[in-house]
């Protein structure tokens, strides 16, 4: 498998957007989580935005990092800003 896939549009992928194989496959929460990193925002944060449990956060950070392949919260915040952002691409709507 490539490092780049195709996905169909949705909110969180705009119509023909070019994104790493490993985003395709995240979940709407985990888009919402990967949104409140890249906005600077803490676990309990967006926990609270999203109306779920710090824990839950927690675990959705988890499998962030697996998906991306990336040992960090920093890094996960520099994959979204170059992979969703930084392309021109809309931001998904969501509280953030």
């Amino acid at each position: 498998m490539g490092m780049i896939a195709k996905v169909e549009a949705s909110p969180f992928h705009p119509e023909g957007a070019q994104l790493p194989a490993a985003l395709a496959d995240l979940t709407p929460t985990q888009i919402k989580v990967l949104q409140g990193v890249h906005s600077g925002l803490l676990n309990k944060q967006i926990a609270f935005r999203l109306g779920i449990a710090e824990a839950t956060v927690k675990a959705h950070m988890t499998a962030l990092m697996r998906k991306l392949n990336v040992r960090n919260r920093t890094q996960v915040a520099i994959v979204a800003q170059a992979a969703l952002w930084s392309r021109g691409a809309e931001q998904p709507d969501t509280a953030f």
